[in-house]
């Protein structure tokens, strides 16, 4: 840990930030020069964190556990199947033997997965014995201490973010995924859009966040949330997760875009000045000023030779590179290690579909990469 002090600041740097536990402790020796601590988290890694420390300084009570059923997902999903919500056939894996049990009880394919992960780091798809035997040589004990195991959902993905202030929803912004975060940690581009006022899901999608945020999680009053559901084909919504954060990749730039409200900082805004929340009164579930969707494109396994910069196009709202010419990269572990980001806007969902191909096909017809072979 090494530490900087500069214009009244206490910044802290620490080798491995994400699993160091001497980050609590040194979060609680800040907040002690503070006359008015309160910790908080934007990342899913902090969440708990942030907690523990408000629990111990009194800001907060109780707050740990209740914010451990947004991390933990398989006690999350038994809330909300005790709630009424259908949720798929899931267990608690302690060895390879639950596994065996569960797939013989109902079969092929199955999802393994950390009850705590984020990112979709760790999640794995099994359709058969082969597959399993191969995830079972990657493990490195005989005995599971975070594993979960359900069965696979087919239907189309969604997701929902939004803002709660002072226990009042802000901004509730449902969006179709294209390609799951699975695809996009094999390679594929992630590519998703809002959905049109029209369009009926939009509606049931909104008012199931309500129902599990307002009466079935333990929510704090203002919170940021990212829920993931499957909608089966006969239109039942199946919980996937929730998390007490906003959604990564480009959420929070596209939700700006969307509402021209930007949903972090007003967030801790609020959190840090409760008169501030009155203000927001006449925002509460306002309609969004545009449709956007957004792009997120992946590294491919190589060399990056050469990237563009700027985009030509006047329908991309925002656009991020964070590719670095020159750097070699491997495949991506979290969803959060894309190359760019870029928000686009759209009259209906159906032109958000063609201008985010258009965009995703320049950027790869400008993009140059080495490969190990070519090497």
């Amino acid at each position: 840990m090494t530490r900087s002090a500069q214009d009244g600041l206490d910044i802290r740097f620490f080798q491995n930030f994400n699993d160091s536990p001497e980050v609590e402790l040194a979060a609680i020796d800040i907040a002690r020069s503070l006359s008015d601590p309160l910790c908080v988290a934007l990342a899913e890694i902090d969440v708990l964190r942030a907690a523990r420390v408000n629990d111990y300084l009194g800001v907060s009570e109780n707050a740990a556990a209740q914010l451990e059923l947004f991390r933990d997902k398989h006690a999350m999903k038994i809330r909300a199947r005790d709630a009424g919500l259908p949720v798929s056939e899931m267990a608690v894996v302690r060895s390879a033997l639950d596994i065996r049990h569960f797939v013989d009880r109902l079969g092929y394919p199955v999802v393994l997965k950390p009850r705590d992960g984020r990112g979709s780091n760790g999640v794995c798809v099994i359709r058969d014995d082969a597959a399993l035997a191969d995830w079972l040589a990657t493990q490195s004990s005989s005995t599971f201490y975070n594993t979960m195991i359900e069965c696979f959902v087919a239907g189309d993905h969604y997701i929902v973010n939004g803002l709660y202030v002072a226990g009042q929803p802000i901004m509730v912004s449902p969006v179709r995924v294209m390609t799951s975060a699975l695809d996009f940690l094999g390679g594929r581009s992630h590519d998703l859009h809002m959905l049109e006022a029209t369009t009926p899901l939009r509606d049931r999608l909104v008012a199931y966040s309500r129902r599990l945020i307002e009466e079935v999680m333990p929510s704090p009053p203002t919170l940021l949330f990212h829920l993931e559901v499957f909608v089966r084909p006969e239109g039942r919504i199946i919980l996937g997760e929730i998390a007490s954060r906003l959604g990564g990749v480009f959420f929070n730039q596209e939700m700006t875009e969307a509402w021209g409200i930007d949903p972090r900082m007003t967030y801790l805004k609020a959190m840090r000045d409760p008169s501030f929340q009155r203000t927001l009164r006449p925002q509460m579930m306002a309609e969004p000023e545009r449709l956007v969707g957004q792009l997120c494109v992946p590294p491919r396994e190589g060399v990056l030779q050469t990237v563009p910069e700027n985009c030509p196009f006047d329908f991309v709202r925002a656009y991020r590179m964070s590719g670095v010419v020159g750097r070699h990269y491997g495949q991506m572990a979290f969803t959060n290690a894309e190359i760019l980001n870029a928000i686009v806007e759209g009259r209906d969902e159906a032109e958000l579909r063609a201008r985010l191909r258009q965009l995703e096909d320049w950027f790869h017809s400008a993009c140059q990469w080495q490969t190990a072979a070519a090497a």
